[in-house]
């Protein structure tokens, strides 16, 4: 998928001129292409309903939205097209309301054949967001958002998945403008840096005209030393960022994982919030608070998939009759998997672990087993002790 997409953005840099001002052109040469390519057959009435219009009520007269296509006779998503060269605003009316008039629809797509915008209703449920949760302009942006696009193909769309995925986003953004404001130059310390050359008296009208140039002093300040430090050793640099590139570029957050995380997300409910981090050698699933609260590690993409819970053997074996459980190390307890969906029998484990966690956490214990757990000298799975001696216990 990555290299046709890469051919699409292709076509959008070779076809943009030619169809700009011409809403159906932009239709017919940007818009359905990237559809289609994600698996949709727009010319099947069953999936997909050109100029799709619902009944508001006798006062209102709502335009048809573009596109609304379905699944097994619901519609799953709407799409509103407008030509090259309109500006998108951040919101479309005529859009949210046939997402609110579809409660099965989660996703609704506004573009102009270049700018692309995915919303659906994390802050109120049936209610399209105000904001979109991933933009992509595709003559502007590096890459094109390969793991989102992936969620939304025919084959592979799950609106829970989605969702999921947009309140991580939504969450990320909110952390990213608290981080810039908290991170802005408070007045006093602008005060104390242009001390030795502001010649005018300090008021709050220069404190302000300073704030931004000192902002950006500090990040030429910060790039600089980054520079001399590369300078004055290079081979350390070279092979440190060669190490990291290597292992960021081997982690990849698999369809099998976040249906995975799904299951457990769902077991724990609205109460036991969660979130996950995926690492090269498995895929972490922890407390919402921190990423270090780890409740749950799932080794999947195996022949024989692995789940390990921070619980002592004794605790889980009781809620796991039917599997295969061993203590790989202290405090954790591993339960082999016949399949990635077995995970649906756990719920009782996800829970104890959770709260387990969360019982720790709360009496302010930092330097549990669990924490010690996720440092650099874990044992994979398979090497362990245990598992080498063959200890499997049923």
């Amino acid at each position: 998928m990555r290299e046709a997409l890469q051919q699409y953005v292709k076509r959008v840099q070779e076809l943009a001129e030619h169809v700009r001002g011409n809403e159906q052109a932009t239709k017919q040469s940007l818009v359905g292409p990237l559809l289609t390519l994600l698996g949709y057959d727009l010319t099947d009435p069953r999936e997909c309903v050109p100029e799709y219009r619902v009944d508001f009520g006798a006062n209102r007269s709502v335009k048809p939205i573009d596109w609304a296509f379905f699944q097994a006779t619901r519609p799953i998503f709407f799409v509103e097209a407008k030509e090259v060269g309109k500006r998108l605003g951040s919101y479309d009316e005529q859009l949210a309301d046939y997402f609110a008039k579809a409660p099965e629809a989660r996703l609704g797509i506004l573009t102009n054949g270049v700018q692309w915008r995915f919303f659906t209703d994390v802050v109120n449920p049936n209610i399209m967001d105000k904001e979109p949760f991933v933009k992509w302009d595709v003559l502007t942006d590096e890459q094109p958002p390969f793991d989102f696009l992936t969620l939304i193909q025919k084959a592979q769309y799950n609106k829970q998945l989605i969702r999921t995925f947009a309140e991580r986003k939504r969450a990320q953004n909110l952390l990213v403008s608290e981080l810039n404001r908290l991170l802005e130059p408070a007045s006093e310390f602008v005060k104390l840096a242009i001390a030795n050359i502001e010649t005018r008296r300090i008021s709050d009208k220069v404190v302000d005209d300073w704030k931004p140039v000192l902002s950006n002093a500090i990040n030429e300040w910060a790039r600089q030393r980054t520079l001399t430090a590369v300078l004055e050793n290079p081979a350390r640099s070279d092979n440190q960022a060669a190490a990291e590139g290597s292992e960021s570029n081997r982690i990849e957050t698999t369809q099998e994982e976040l249906a995975a995380y799904e299951i457990v997300r769902r077991h724990l409910g609205p109460s036991r919030p969660v979130a996950y981090e995926d690492t090269v050698s498995y895929f972490k699933i922890h407390l919402a608070e921190r990423y270090t609260w780890v409740m749950c590690r799932l080794y999947l993409g195996r022949k024989r998939p692995t789940v390990w819970v921070p619980l002592p053997l004794d605790q889980v074996q009781p809620m796991t009759p039917d599997f295969v459980t061993n203590s790989p190390q202290a405090g954790w307890t591993c339960i082999t998997l016949a399949a990635t969906s077995e995970i649906e029998r756990l719920g009782d484990v996800l829970r104890a672990a959770w709260d387990s966690q969360r019982a720790i956490r709360s009496k302010g214990d930092e330097n549990d087993e669990t924490e010690a757990a996720e440092g650099q000298n874990q044992p994979e799975p398979g090497t362990g002790a245990s598992e080498s001696q063959g200890l499997e216990i049923k």
